[in-house]
């Protein structure tokens, strides 16, 4: 999907989405955000998520009491999220939202902004269907990470990552130009259990967009090299505990 002008283009996980699940987290993640961003929703019944991807955290909100709708770009991460949720899911560009202005409660972004053509835009969309009244949660930012005895071989794939555009202050700023108020703002932490060798496992499928298509020569020199350096670790099939922060940011209309 490419948009309009100068815009970069939008990231869709296609090419990995029988392999999204299992490399990510699945439902625990999923339940685990949604039990985060839960109290920030407000009352009211209709939810949408945009960039639902395989609807675990749409799932995860069904078992706290939300009934969500999801959109999302790639076709085949749908095909996941109506095995989950059934028909309230729909193909569609977050630049353009397939919903009348003014007609949800409350939307959500998780791990999103940093994957479309133009985040602003899609704030403003957001903004656009929300109720007066209405909140957007947004879990955004560079990924702020303690990999215990692993952390060498993160740090150094974190050499190849772009500079996220979605940091706290940005994304208020495109929040404030939507004409939303930031009403609340926090550091979210999430931890789960991997193995060096998991991590190995996964880095050799290119699953992480930042080494999809990464040349040659730089995954000799960058990723190659990691993955060994995982595998030479003492005990690598013992996990280890992983703690992740992001900003977690609400807004109201």
């Amino acid at each position: 999907m490419k948009q309009s002008g100068s815009m970069k283009q939008s990231i869709s996980f296609d090419r990995i989405a029988d392999r999204y699940d299992e490399t990510r987290g699945g439902d625990r993640r999923g339940q685990q955000m949604a039990t985060e961003i839960d109290p920030y929703l407000g009352a009211g019944p209709r939810v949408l998520e945009v960039g639902v991807g395989t609807g675990v955290v749409a799932t995860g909100l069904a078992t706290l009491g939300r009934t969500v709708v999801g959109v999302d770009i790639s076709g085949d991460m749908l095909a996941r999220a109506h095995d989950r949720l059934g028909s309230r899911v729909a193909r569609a560009d977050a630049h353009s939202l397939p919903v009348p202005p003014l007609a949800v409660d409350a939307a959500y972004l998780v791990w999103v902004l940093h994957l479309v053509g133009d985040p602003a835009a899609v704030v403003a969309e957001c903004a656009r269907v929300l109720r007066p009244g209405g909140r957007l949660v947004v879990i955004a930012g560079r990924v702020r990470a303690k990999y215990g005895d692993m952390q060498p071989q993160q740090d150094a794939l974190d050499t190849l990552r772009d500079d996220r555009p979605d940091t706290a202050e940005a994304t208020t700023e495109w929040g404030v130009a939507a004409g939303l108020r930031l009403v609340a703002q926090r550091e979210l932490d999430e931890s789960h259990e991997a193995t060096p060798a998991q991590f190995a496992d996964v880095l050799e499928q290119r699953v992480f967009s930042y080494i999809w298509d990464l040349d040659d020569q730089t995954w000799a020199k960058v990723v190659q090299p990691a993955i060994d350096g995982l595998r030479a670790l003492p005990d690598p099939t013992e996990p280890r505990r992983v703690v992740q922060q992001r900003d977690l940011l609400v807004f109201e209309k």
